[in-house]
C-alpha cells in the first residue's frame, strides 16, 4: 500500500480558524509514523470580516515574526523530526494584496508556500451569499476563473492549494461536473506545469458530505494527462486529530491515475518521494 510520510498542509493556533498547538501536530504525525510535516498557517491579507465574528479587525493574518521564531524553536527541539516552516498565502487580484504577498513570500525562512484562493470578488464560498442567484456551474466557473486570474498576477508559491475547494460549500454539490470546466482548468494546469508549481491533493473534504478530494479525481486525471507530475498531499487539518486524514485513500487514487511519486519542499526546493 502507498504510504505518505509528510503532511504539507496544516493549521495551528496562529490561524484565525484553529486553536491547535504545533506540538500536538508533531505528536500525531509521529504516532502515524510520518517523517515530517509542514505548518502552513493562513496569511490572507485584506480578508473581509467574518459576519458572524465582527470583532476580528484583520482575520486570517498573524504575527509572522513570532510564528517563525516559535516554529524555529520547536524545530530545534525535535532534531529527529522534519518540521518545515510554511504558509498558506491567500491569493487576491488586488495590488495591495499582491505587494503584501510578494514581501511575505520572499522571506528566506520559508520552506514551502501554498497559494490558495478563498475569495472571489471579496466573497467567501463558505457563505450562502456566494451561491445565491446562480447555478452551481456558474459559481464554480467563477471560482476556477479566479484561480487562473490570480496565478497569472502572482505565482511566487510552490503549491496550488485545494484547486476546486469552493465545491465543498455548494448547496447542490452533485451538480458539479468538473469536465464542464476543462477550458479553464486546462489553462491552470498548463500554467503550473510550465512554472514548476505542484498541485495539492487536499483530503479535508473527505471528512464531510462531499467525500471527494480537492481537486476532484476527474481533474487529477486531467492534470496527469496534461503532463503534470508534481503533487503534494495535505490534510488541511485545523486540529491534530485530522492530520493525515484520508491519506491512504488519496495515495491509492494517485497511484491508480499513474503518479509514482509526490513532493515536499525544503527552502523552496522540491524533494521527490516515492509512492
Amino acid at each position: 500500500m502507498a504510504k505518505i510520510t509528510y503532511d504539507t498542509h496544516l493549521h495551528t493556533e496562529f490561524s484565525t480558524d484553529s486553536h491547535e498547538a504545533i506540538e500536538n501536530h508533531i505528536k500525531k504525525a509521529q504516532t502515524l509514523g510520518m517523517n515530517g510535516i509542514c505548518i502552513t498557517d493562513h496569511m490572507d491579507y485584506c480578508f473581509p470580516k467574518d459576519p458572524t465574528t465582527m470583532h476580528l479587525d484583520e482575520p486570517f493574518t498573524f504575527d509572522f515574526e513570532a510564528y517563525k521564531k516559535e516554529l524555529s524553536q520547536i524545530k530545534n527541539n525535535h532534531p529527529d523530526f522534519d518540521l518545515k516552516i510554511g504558509v498558506e498565502c491567500g491569493l487576491q487580484p488586488y495590488e495591495e494584496v499582491i505587494e503584501k504577498n510578494r514581501k511575505l513570500c520572499s522571506d528566506p525562512a520559508l520552506d514551502q508556500i501554498i497559494g490558495s484562493v478563498h475569495l472571489v470578488s471579496k466573497k467567501d464560498p463558505y457563505y450562502p451569499a456566494f451561491w445565491e442567484g446562480r447555478t452551481t456551474f456558474d459559481s464554480m466557473q467563477n471560482y476556477l476563473e479566479a484561480i487562473l486570474i490570480n496565478i497569472n498576477l502572482f505565482s511566487d508559491f510552490d503549491i496550488l492549494g485545494h484547486m476546486d475547494y469552493a465545491v465543498r460549500y455548494a448547496p447542490t454539490k452533485g451538480e458539479y461536473k468538473p469536465e464542464k470546466h476543462f477550458a479553464i482548468t486546462d489553462a491552470v494546469f498548463e500554467f503550473i506545469i510550465k512554472n514548476n508549481i505542484a498541485l495539492e491533493i487536499n483530503t479535508s473534504a473527505l471528512k464531510g458530505d462531499y467525500a471527494e478530494v480537492n481537486p476532484h479525481p476527474v481533474l487529477l486525471r486531467r492534470y496527469y494527462e496534461k503532463g503534470g507530475r508534481m503533487i503534494t498531499f495535505g490534510s488541511d487539518a485545523h486540529a491534530a486529530e485530522h492530520l493525515g486524514y484520508g491519506f491512504d485513500t488519496a495515495a491509492e487514487l494517485a497511484k491508480e491515475i499513474g503518479f509514482s511519486s509526490y513532493f515536499t519542499f525544503s527552502q523552496r526546493k522540491p524533494i521527490e518521494h516515492s509512492l
